[in-house]
């Protein structure tokens, strides 16, 4: 069955309040997605400042869009955050980080933009938990979708067939279908179910439904 997974871009941590506390009661895991102005131009709420006094029963996937993960880790082994996602193109030492999380108790994946081959991360597959696909360009809600992500979850899956695969960005639907062809078991999901005035349990129930019928 597939996993739909929200997505939350806050820039204050009011914005992310009320975010987490529209998806909250419709789902147990959410997408935290932290830019740091740099690596992608949006700058959002450090995160774990707000995940070290909120209270939630929801688990956190962290998605580092930062240039420098490394540098914050120590700050988010003190959430309660579970799983941690690090862009492939941001290596600088990447096996150093991914055992370090794991020593921490933690999951880690990996993350590729649109445009990075799938053999940047091979090298990493043998300690990595799932690998995600942008099927945007990151940093902002509401990116186009990115066609040519298709063939390259459909190569990776091919090589990796027992590592789980995400895929975030442009997902409703019809992407959906598509994506979950492929391979993928998790889809994260943003402004298809938190636009305004939405039904925000209807809209991942659907998503859910098209994911038990593929």
């Amino acid at each position: 069955m597939t996993k739909i997974i929200p997505s939350i871009l806050a820039k204050t941590s009011e914005e992310f309040e009320k975010l987490l506390r529209i998806v909250e009661p419709y789902v147990d895991r959410v997408h935290l997605d932290i830019g740091d102005g740099d690596f992608v131009l949006t700058k959002t709420i450090s995160g774990y400042e707000e995940l070290m006094i909120m209270e939630t029963k929801v688990k956190f996937d962290v998605h580092l869009m930062v240039s420098r993960p490394e540098d914050q880790m120590y700050f988010w082994y003190k959430t309660k955050a579970d799983r941690f996602l690090i862009h492939a193109e941001t290596d600088h030492g990447h096996r150093n980080l991914v055992e370090s999380i794991h020593l921490n108790g933690r999951k880690v994946g990996l993350v590729l933009n649109p445009e990075t081959q799938i053999e940047k991360i091979f090298e990493l597959m043998d300690n990595i938990d799932f690998v995600q696909f942008m099927t945007v360009h990151p940093g902002n809600y509401g990116g186009e979708f990115v066609e040519s992500v298709i063939d390259k979850i459909l190569d990776f899956h091919g090589h990796y067939p027992d590592i789980p695969i995400m895929a975030d960005g442009a997902i409703h639907s019809e992407t959906a279908r598509r994506l979950i062809a492929v391979g993928t078991s998790m889809l994260v999901v943003g402004t298809h179910i938190l636009n305004e005035g939405k039904d925000v349990g209807k809209a991942i129930e659907e998503l859910r439904k098209i994911g038990q019928n593929e």
